[in-house]
């Protein structure tokens, strides 16, 4: 057995050799991208209406893949690598009494009743700067998973969303004969699709949350599941107060969500300061907030509000959904915090400010989708306003479609019937119950001879 810090070199010298190869890999799609556009927009059409009662018969390919049990007790490796996915995966593990768990997340797992090795989730990657900031905790990351796979084999190893080192790792477990499930599918289907024979070999199944994923995935020979959105799980156990949102109503108020990340926050929010203050001075008296769950970005976000003279702006940590289900607009960073205010009932416009001209050319060139915001992809047409830029001019067609749905009840009401299209599509709650029984039935069907 190759020892674990030989391993780990030669893992990380893999990963800089396909790192370098990127803009060759770019190259080389540039002919194809009409076909893998024409791939996706298949898939979007083919979306099943509601996830299906049962996920088993599209996973048999997982299925085939379980080996005998190592204990008497079965053995779960959880990996969630932000807050977002550790949520996922605390609720997921609240579904599986009986099994002993180890994981690398953070506080939400170990409630949950897991062995947390490494504290992940609360060191969030993201981009080429991000890797190479946390480099050596990455790293050490990678040897702590390689020892517990080599001193404590599980049964199963579930990864949480978090493609960027979850494929490295799936792909570890693989080599060892231990079966991988995918819970959260990468956005492969947008950005680069040849990333899938990859994906394949690293993978034993792959669960989408979005319903029209499941066909791209199964194009790839991966076997995949449609097991519904988490957030839906979500929204449903922790609804806001009815006193809380009839506070916020009290006044007509936009909500900017600028993003999650530092970066986001950074590209995104000056442009919505912009678009705040015309409609402040079309109609006075409006309130402006800006919520936000990590306060790890209050000062980021204190700090621009204060360089941006946007003392009209009150920002509040803490829960989101409160502000969602009372505002009269939304304005948010094209992402989770997207749909979820979608989901709340109330007009959203979704943006998503490009930062230079390679990401320009990345969003004109490689995005195999119609669409950025999820409920245009989950409705499969555009019902929600979404607007995606590179110049600061971008922001004056986020201001004309803010203005018409702050004032025009006739454009508000159209909006709303395209909320009612999402919702039917997404299906009912329950993502977390479905992924509970696809593990258990994993765990407890027959091993393989």
């Amino acid at each position: 057995m190759i020892p674990v810090a030989l391993e780990v070199a030669l893992t990380l010298l893999r990963e800089l050799l396909r790192a370098l190869l990127t803009p060759l890999r770019l190259l080389l799609y540039l002919p194809a991208r009409r076909r893998w556009r024409q791939l996706a927009r298949e898939a979007l059409a083919s979306a099943p209406a509601t996830p299906p009662a049962d996920q088993t018969a599209d996973l048999q390919g997982f299925f085939a893949a379980r080996r005998p049990p190592r204990g008497a007790v079965p053995h779960v490796f959880l990996s969630a690598g932000e807050a977002s996915g550790e949520a996922h995966a605390a609720r997921l593990l609240r579904e599986l009494p009986g099994v002993r768990a180890t994981a690398f997340g953070g506080a939400q797992l170990q409630q949950a009743g897991a062995d947390v090795k490494v504290h992940l989730s609360e060191h969030a990657v993201m981009g080429v700067r991000g890797v190479l900031a946390q480099l050596p905790l990455l790293l050490r990351t990678f040897a702590a998973y390689l020892r517990v796979l080599r001193d404590d084999p599980p049964d199963l190893v579930v990864l949480v969303d978090y493609p960027g080192l979850h494929v490295v790792m799936a792909k570890a477990a693989t080599r060892r004969g231990i079966p991988v499930l995918h819970y959260v599918a990468p956005q492969y289907w947008a950005w680069g699709p040849w990333r899938m024979r990859r994906y394949r070999r690293a993978v034993d199944g792959s669960l989408t949350i979005l319903p029209f994923e499941t066909a791209f995935f199964r194009r790839f020979d991966v076997p995949a599941a449609y097991i519904g959105h988490p957030l839906l799980d979500e929204l449903a156990a922790h609804p806001p107060e009815a006193a809380a949102v009839a506070a916020v109503r009290a006044r007509r108020t936009l909500v900017l969500l600028p993003g999650s990340r530092r970066s986001e926050i950074d590209a995104n929010l000056p442009g919505l300061l912009s678009v705040a203050k015309a409609l402040c001075a079309d109609a006075p008296g409006l309130r402006v907030v800006l919520p936000h769950k990590n306060p790890r970005r209050t000062a980021r976000i204190r700090e621009l509000l204060a360089s941006h003279d946007a003392g009209f702006v009150e920002h509040h940590e803490g829960a989101l959904a409160p502000w969602l289900a009372g505002a009269h607009l939304v304005l948010a960073k094209s992402g989770t915090g997207s749909l979820e205010a979608v989901l709340h009932g109330n007009p959203t416009i979704v943006v998503y400010q490009l930062r230079g001209p390679l990401a320009t050319l990345g969003y004109r060139n490689i995005l195999s989708v119609p669409y950025i915001a999820a409920a245009n992809l989950i409705a499969g047409r555009e019902v929600v306003p979404e607007f995606c830029f590179h110049r600061p001019e971008g922001w004056d067609a986020v201001l004309a479609a803010a203005r018409r749905l702050w004032h025009d009840e006739g454009a508000r009401a159209s909006w709303r019937l395209g909320l009612d299209e999402v919702r039917a599509r997404l299906g009912a709650p329950g993502a977390t119950a479905r992924v509970a029984a696809i593990v258990r039935a994993f765990l407890a069907a027959p091993a393989r001879r």
